[in-house]
């Protein structure tokens, strides 16, 4: 029992789930910027094709790059909170050791998953990566290396989760008990 005045203590996370919250917050800003970056290129598509009267032609490119890069990043950075698309209702309706079972599964699934995802996104960006994009003359590699980037973070904050005893969220609503 606490006396009043005194601070609850406040357990520091482990190395694993320390490094997998640093990874989410890095994810966060990058991901922040990243999204003001397409708002702003958006405007300035719209404001160069009816103020200006010619849309310049790199900010259709940038933003759907973007798009891609934020897609791919964002998968890392919502696991842990349960922030994926899922349908809760089996994993909440089922007996704790059952559950246990179910989430042991749904990670090996997500690993090999992200397995198949780093090695076609490896391809993929290999494959194009002699190939120049239309207007920022870039090579190809660099949008389709988002997808191994996105798929290899993925599965290293699913591996911190686990090694620092957390279990990720199957959805971000706590089943009723």
């Amino acid at each position: 029992m606490q006396a009043v005045g005194e601070a609850a203590e406040v357990r520091p996370p482990n190395a694993a789930i320390a490094w997998a919250m640093r990874i989410e917050r890095t994810l966060d800003v990058i991901l922040g910027l990243m999204l003001l970056t397409v708002a702003l290129v958006l405007f300035y598509q719209v404001f160069g094709r009816y103020v200006i009267g010619r849309a310049p032609a790199w900010t259709e490119e940038v933003s759907r790059m973007l798009v891609a890069w934020m897609a791919m990043l964002g998968t890392g950075a919502c696991l842990r909170n349960g922030g994926h698309i899922s349908v809760g209702a089996l994993v909440n309706a089922v007996p704790p050791r059952i559950r246990v079972v179910l989430l042991a599964v749904r990670d090996v699934l997500v690993m090999a998953t992200a397995g198949v995802m780093a090695w076609a996104g490896v391809r993929f960006a290999m494959l194009n990566a002699d190939q120049d994009s239309a207007a920022l003359e870039i090579p190809m590699a660099i949008p389709y290396s988002a997808m191994a980037v996105g798929a290899a973070l993925l599965a290293l904050v699913l591996t911190l989760a686990r090694l620092g005893g957390q279990t990720p969220a199957v959805d971000s609503i706590m089943p009723v008990e």
